[in-house]
């Protein structure tokens, strides 16, 4: 029924309200919520009287106008953000007492679970969305009767759902029916009432995601996920499973390209972690992160949406970050909803970023229905890789720190590192190894965009031939005429025999190497574009370096 007991707490006082000073006070603290944030920030928010859960979006393409679906503690809000400045609940599904609901839209069906509850349950609660504007509007309530092997269930609560709106399949997770898995029901025939299709029964779901043939689970009391083959709904079969940092997977999501999925563990401290999927026989970890806002804050949903991940993190609000590079997701926006910190279950539930005008829903549990909008910044990358500079061998371990950034880290066993970091700017980067001489590079970083660097790092072992036999050589025409590219050297000795020599660029990267004949360095066919360089001539032990300008 239309605007039922729920009424939205209006944010719109007179001056002459006898909760003028409450609303100014909430209006100051609200403005100084809103200064912890970065790329993020509020069109609108609408408060309630009941704690919220969950949240999904829905677009009515007929009046063109943007819906969000909000999970309350005593039903279902549907609120009109089309004007995301004055979002306004236009219907209210009252419904069993449950502190959890779970939302998912199907073409213009709108469907709703609860988990434990008081008062009578509402099953799977299906609403026709064209019909909002009627008097009453058309819903359903449906409880299947499910048997599985001997036993026979009716269906009365579940914790999540997930639809396949490609494939028209629904899936209820962490339901009363069997060991709480997953219920597959088919939608294509019948929207209004789902065909049961199969079972998952193995493990407890707490959620899930799917897609064409692959039904990605989150068995958080067993703290892994796994991949299971749904081809046959009526036979899924596990494919893997794969366990996650904190043990408690309580929620998945995927890339788009089916390589990548990414789960939170809802554990204090804990990570979102991401995995390369790519090959469900060796599934493996490939990053992890936390939110700035510290190690006592818990992670609850992530969805992915054009390359970033757009996460609910309760006290902390609402986290964006970048994973468009596999393997190093970045932190490029935040913005916290909640007037708690730390540790606890309060704060944002629930974030959705998947509406037509960029917009993204938040439901806070404490403070309402949150419209918010970001410019999806892309990170600053940075690629180093490390050498010796004098065999151009790859450095393992060698340190990379970019000063007065959190970009900090060691060389992998290929020589390289990446880091990332939300700001742009320039930098001092210092490259560091046992047994090596240190090296300060300056680096320009600009968001969307990856500098690569390759540094050639001394052994600390040469001597820069202050004393040696090279200390009274000169290397000549220096500039050099690049149409005439030969080096010569001055005051030739017998004892420089077998030198070796090394051209490379200003960032340290190798661009030829080679044995002296007769004094002379031959570059005419090494196509160097005009610039300065850095020239090391090297013994057995001794080496020497000189700057050289090519024009």
């Amino acid at each position: 029924m239309k605007i039922l007991t729920n009424q939205p707490i209006s944010l719109k006082k007179t001056a002459k309200s006898p909760l003028v000073w409450i609303n100014l006070i909430l209006l100051i603290a609200f403005n100084l919520q809103a200064q912890d944030s970065l790329d993020i920030r509020s069109l609108g928010r609408l408060g309630y009287s009941q704690t919220l859960n969950d949240v999904w979006g829905w677009v009515d393409t007929a009046n063109n106008k943007e819906y969000a679906l909000v999970g309350v503690q005593n039903g279902l809000s549907i609120v009109d953000v089309s004007n995301p400045s004055n979002p306004v609940q236009t219907n209210f599904f009252s419904g069993a007492s449950s502190i959890w609901r779970d939302m998912k839209t199907y073409g213009n069906y709108a469907y709703m679970i609860h988990d434990n509850y008081n008062g009578t349950s509402n099953g799977i609660f299906i609403v026709d969305m064209t019909t909002l504007s009627n008097s009453f509007p058309t819903t359903y309530t449906r409880k299947p009767v499910i048997t599985i092997g001997t036993s026979t269930y009716t269906f009365d609560r579940a914790h999540n759902l997930y639809i396949d709106e490609d494939a028209g399949l629904l899936f209820v997770f962490g339901s009363n029916v069997g060991a709480g898995g997953a219920l597959i029901f088919d939608l294509k025939n019948n929207p209004s009432n789902p065909d049961y299709l199969g079972v998952f029964n193995d493990y407890y779901l707490h959620d899930g995601v799917a897609r064409g043939d692959t039904l990605w689970g989150a068995a958080v009391l067993d703290g892994f996920f796994l991949p299971i083959d749904i081809s046959n709904p009526a036979n899924p079969v596990i494919k893997a499973t794969q366990s996650t940092p904190f043990n408690f997977t309580h929620n998945i999501w995927f890339s788009d390209d089916n390589q990548r999925v990414f789960t939170t563990d809802e554990k204090s401290g804990a990570f979102i972690a991401e995995y390369d999927v790519s090959d469900f026989n060796n599934i493996s970890e490939s990053d992890r992160i936390r939110t700035h806002f510290g190690t006592d804050v818990i992670p609850h949903n992530a969805h992915f949406f054009n390359n970033f991940l757009v996460n609910s993190y309760y006290t902390a609000g609402i986290q964006i970050l970048d994973v468009s590079q596999p393997g190093l997701m970045v932190e490029t926006g935040f913005y916290d909803t909640s007037l708690d910190s730390g540790n606890g279950f309060n704060g944002c539930w629930g974030a959705y970023p998947y509406l037509p005008s960029g917009n993204i829903l938040a439901t806070d549990r404490q403070r309402g229905l949150f419209i918010l909008q970001s410019d999806y910044t892309r990170a600053c990358y940075l690629f180093v890789s490390v050498v010796d500079s004098l065999s151009s061998q790859s450095l393992i371990n060698a340190q990379v720190q970019v000063l007065n950034t959190d970009i900090s880290g060691n060389t992998n066993i290929f020589g390289n590192y990446r880091g990332a970091q939300a700001a742009p700017g320039t930098f001092q980067m210092v490259v560091s190894k046992t047994g090596y001489r240190n090296d300060t590079i300056t680096v320009n970083l600009s968001n969307g965009q990856s500098v690569s660097k390759q540094v050639a790092l001394l052994p600390a072992t040469f001597s820069l031939d202050a004393e040696g036999p090279l200390r009274s050589v000169e290397v000549y025409p220096n500039p050099l005429n690049s149409s005439n590219a030969q080096l010569k050297l001055s005051s030739w000795s017998s004892e420089m025999e077998g030198l070796q020599y090394y051209l490379s660029d200003l960032n340290g990267r190798l661009l030829e190497s080679g044995e002296l004949e007769n004094a002379l360095i031959d570059l005419r066919s090494s196509g160097l574009q005009a610039g300065s360089y850095i020239l090391h001539l090297k013994g057995e032990d001794y080496v020497r370096t000189y700057p050289l300008i090519l024009r």
